[in-house]
């Protein structure tokens, strides 16, 4: 299994536990909170048919699928929902996936 191969399956356990039963999973990446690596606090993101999953240690929530990531740009992009979440240029394709998911289930 190659690394695209075990990231895709870290995020899928992720999100199994908090998924409706028939929800899909279109896409997901991971994000960060906080600047410095004591206060970093990691979380994944996962689009489904139904919903964006905010997923961290311990917690999950449930968002309306409606929201937009836009385009990403720079070394980290920053999503800004309850607090400002910032993911990794290796994660942009999903976030684009994502969007383009959403454009096409309207």
């Amino acid at each position: 299994m190659g690394y695209r191969e075990r990231r895709i399956a870290l995020i899928a356990d992720r999100a199994a536990p908090h998924l409706e039963p028939g929800e899909r999973i279109q896409t997901g990446f991971i994000a960060q909170t906080g600047s410095w690596i004591f206060t970093a606090r990691v979380w994944t993101f996962v689009a489904t048919d139904r919903a964006i999953l905010i997923v961290g240690r311990g917690e999950a929530r449930r968002l309306p699928r409606d929201h937009r990531f836009g385009e990403p740009t720079g070394m980290y992009h920053k999503i800004e929902l309850d607090r400002t979440y910032k993911v990794h240029r290796q994660y942009f394709p999903e976030i684009i996936a994502a969007d383009e998911a959403l454009r096409d289930m309207r």
